[in-house]
């Protein structure tokens, strides 16, 4: 099932890009993925097994490393045309 998930993660810090950029990095290490990244939040599209599990390890290694975040992730389990950066209605 491809699902289509948006992340924002907000560090707890005042350099908050040494958290946020190689956590994006690692979402984007895998090519089985699609990323997409604004100044707000990442959108990731993918196989929900392949996008659980490469959020899953992204998570753990930022947090085993000591950071302190807040992170809201929004899924949904359908194919969003997030290439197009907007949606018509």
């Amino acid at each position: 099932m491809i699902v289509t998930l948006e992340i924002s993660l907000y560090p707890l810090k005042d350099e908050y890009e040494s958290d946020i950029i190689p956590f994006i990095q690692s979402l984007n290490s895998n090519p089985e993925l699609k990323v997409f990244t604004n100044a707000m939040s990442t959108y990731v599209k993918g196989e929900w097994g392949t996008v659980n599990n490469v959020l899953s390890t992204a998570l753990e290694s930022l947090w085993s490393e000591g950071a302190t975040s807040s992170t809201v992730v929004k899924i949904i389990p359908r194919d969003l045309p997030i290439e197009d950066g907007f949606f018509n209605l």
